[in-house]
């Protein structure tokens, strides 16, 4: 557990480099959501950067997993970046490389754009929205055609979007969280694969909290990026071709960044169905464009 500058006290797991070369900067990952945890595959997957000499450095942001909760009306996505630099300042680093997956992307794009001199470098799979667009997402190209939210959560999300610290007195976010966790597995998870795909994704923990998924939700719609703020760092952005997400979500980034869009045919939002083509794509990034900049 680490009390970040920022008042949020966060879950940290670090997993050193496995290779005689060790880079000094290491890679942050950050995960989806919001609202949601560091999922135990993010470990394994990490392990194409360890054995390239990075360490990789996780943690479930502020309300989620095994983090501590925050006052309600203190969820914002403001607060989420200035974790996500109160946690660079703590590990005592000038720069960092951020692994951004889904809407972990989005959190990579907006703190690159703040504190673009911290940045190394961004590495962003399946990223989410891009912020400040309003895009349909489509899931009728995975297992999941249709997303059904039960009473229950639709009754919460209404409360929580009116008013959290009223809502609170109603729904605790424990409560809440267990609401969050069962759409999440009943219905969202079938949604990362593409339609007949023979895998299942694993199954989640839980550990969710709905009240900072929507309080970072409804912020990130009205997040503005305009061209010109943007910073051009290495950047890598990976997407499977039945990712939920739109493709020009994807380009956005690009765009905005500059750096590689690798697609992965016949993958969903998850990357799990071709691994050994998403490993090699991180491989040949971490060889080529940050061997290049010959980090410390």
């Amino acid at each position: 557990m680490v009390n970040l500058p920022s008042g949020s006290r966060v879950a940290t797991w670090t997993l050193p480099a496995a290779s005689d070369r060790k880079h000094q900067t290491p890679i942050i990952f950050l995960h989806g959501g919001p609202g949601l945890y560091v999922e135990d595959r993010r470990l394994e997957e990490g392990a194409v950067f360890r054995q390239l000499g990075f360490a990789t450095i996780y943690f479930d942001q502020a309300g989620g997993g095994r983090s501590d909760r925050l006052p309600v009306a203190e969820y914002s996505f403001a607060r989420a970046v200035a974790d996500l630099e109160s946690l660079r300042v703590s590990l005592g680093q000038d720069r960092v490389i951020l692994w951004g997956n889904s809407y972990g992307a989005a959190l990579a794009a907006v703190y690159a754009q703040q504190f673009p001199g911290r940045v190394a470098a961004l590495i962003l799979t399946s990223p989410g929205m891009f912020p400040g667009l309003d895009a349909r997402r489509d899931y009728s190209v995975t297992a999941r055609d249709k997303v059904e939210y039960s009473p229950a959560i639709r009754d919460a999300m209404g409360r929580i979007d009116r008013s959290a610290p009223e809502a609170e007195k109603q729904i605790s976010q424990v409560a809440a969280g267990q609401l969050f966790d069962q759409i999440v597995s009943e219905e969202l998870l079938d949604g990362v694969v593409c339609k007949g795909a023979s895998i299942r994704p694993p199954v989640l923990p839980g550990g969710g909290n709905l009240y900072a998924a929507r309080a970072i939700s409804r912020d990130l719609k009205r997040v503005k990026l305009p061209p010109e703020s943007a910073t051009h760092v290495p950047t890598l952005i990976i997407r499977g071709t039945c990712d939920f997400i739109p493709a020009s979500s994807a380009e956005r980034y690009r765009s905005f960044f500059g750096g590689t869009l690798v697609t992965v045919q016949g993958t969903g939002h998850g990357l799990i169905e071709h691994r050994e083509e998403v490993d090699a794509a991180l491989r040949a990034f971490v060889e080529t464009d940050l061997g290049a900049l010959r980090l410390p």
